[in-house]
């Protein structure tokens, strides 16, 4: 009889702290799921991960809200077959097998963990368009995803999906329930101390209204902010009229409350960061 796989206690403890940084960083959707992706994918001995929020998963044609996150394809992969993908997914869930079939089999009240492995045989992979167009194009191979219900949710979940580059073994037993775990570490935070994808970020407004943003949440006044970043009363007003408009708040009392009631604290790893590439499907709040 097959011994029952279980995580050793450095597994929960390295999962603990990695759920206790992503709260910490709970206040911008992105850097926190990234932060997330990374920990696992090293854990789990994965080199590309992709995680977000999906809807429609009572219909059987998932879609993803908001812009999926992702990691490892700066290094040396080819992204291009999987934006072919999630374009494709949409209108035929189909053309990708193993997501088709995760869909169909996972219970996303536990937040299910499965490997390609545990939902098409080899021979049925390699013979499917995923595999030609998708992984073959993109440098990887074995996957591994698992999503679980958002709190509040009946229909939309969030979750991860990890790779290995062409050429690697499968991932273990123990990499299955590490993944499972991890989902079910941060899942019952997302829309809470965890922002959802869809939520306004402080990554959407410009470097300089950041910096504002990170003195209110200090404590600041205006006559201090103005100071401190050398700028004019005037400008410090202009710019918290847009981080009011950006968070859809009316007031500062209104736009701590925010912070406060999400447990954010004020440790804005966001104020300092380059600004991100712009979409066409998300851009920036402009000072």
């Amino acid at each position: 009889m097959p011994q029952a796989i279980s995580l050793r206690s450095q597994d929960h403890r390295a999962l603990f702290e990695l759920a206790g940084e992503c709260r910490d960083l709970g206040d911008n959707n992105v850097i926190w799921q990234r932060h997330f992706l990374s920990g696992v994918a090293r854990m789990v001995g994965s080199e590309v991960a992709l995680g977000g929020e999906l809807a429609g998963i009572s219909t059987g044609q998932p879609h993803d809200i908001g812009i999926p996150v992702d990691m490892g394809f700066e290094n040396g992969f080819n992204k291009s077959g999987w934006l072919r993908a999630l374009e494709l997914i949409r209108t035929n869930p189909t053309y990708a097998p193993v997501i088709f079939r995760y869909m169909k089999s996972a219970s996303y009240e536990r937040g299910t963990a499965m490997r390609r492995s545990d939902l098409i045989t080899s021979a049925e992979w390699e013979r499917s368009l995923e595999f030609d167009e998708v992984c073959k194009v993109s440098g990887v191979n074995h996957n591994m995803g698992c999503f679980r219900l958002i709190p509040g949710q009946t229909d939309e979940i969030v979750g991860a999906y990890f790779l290995r580059s062409a050429g690697r073994p499968d991932f273990s037993g123990r990499e299955r329930l590490l993944v499972q775990e991890a989902i079910a570490c941060i899942a019952p935070g997302v829309g809470g101390s965890l922002s959802r994808i869809s939520e306004p970020s402080p990554m959407g407004l410009a470097p300089r209204v950041r910096q504002v943003l990170r003195c209110v949440l200090e404590g600041d006044g205006d006559k201090q902010i103005a100071k401190r970043l050398n700028i004019s009363v005037y400008t410090v007003n202009q710019y918290g009229k847009v981080i009011f408009r950006h968070f859809r708040v009316h007031s500062r009392p209104e736009l701590l409350a925010r912070w406060i009631k999400r447990g954010w604290g004020a440790s804005c790893s966001w104020a300092d960061a380059p600004q991100p590439l712009i979409s066409s499907r998300t851009r920036p709040e402009s000072a």
